[in-house]
């Protein structure tokens, strides 16, 4: 059996990165600010030979540290959240309420990192709401346990 050459599993790696970026950039529900949006269109774009540096696996991690996705914060589900914000949602800011309305509309069961933290925030205003420090990386469930448990995304 032939071994992997240092070029081939460079650029394996390089597959790699470009294939999670790739699935990172064109997620459904995602939120990335216009430099994410930008970083990853980019990487995606880089020629299929290029190699990619540390720095650049470091940020792709820190985005798909934020593309986990949650189906509860604190104990509460998303769709009790949203039920909360949405109810409440002329109370908020303008922005805020864009939200509120966005993710009510979606009628999203699930959210990432980043809105599901900025919905419990809008929640704490009516209710107690508590700090959920949310699992840093994929949690492996038995099968008949994944109903119940949080929702993490694939990217």
């Amino acid at each position: 059996m032939a071994r992997n050459t240092k070029a081939q599993r460079e650029l394996a790696e390089a597959l790699e990165f470009r294939a999670s970026a790739k699935a990172l950039l064109y997620d459904r529900y995602n939120d990335w600010n216009d430099w994410e949006f930008e970083w990853l269109t980019d990487e995606v774009r880089r020629s299929p030979d290029y190699i990619y540096t540390e720095k650049e696996w470091a940020v792709l991690k820190r985005l798909q540290h934020y593309s986990l996705s949650f189906t509860e914060y604190a104990g509460y589900s998303v769709a009790e959240m949203i039920a909360i914000a949405y109810v409440s949602r002329f109370d908020f800011q303008e922005h805020e309420q864009e939200f509120a309305e966005k993710v009510h509309r979606w009628g999203a069961t699930h959210l990432k990192r980043r809105q599901i933290r900025f919905l419990a925030s809008l929640c704490r205003r009516f209710e107690s709401i508590g700090y959920d420090p949310l699992p840093d990386h994929e949690l492996v469930e038995e099968p008949e346990a994944v109903e119940e448990a949080p929702l993490y995304s694939a990217a």
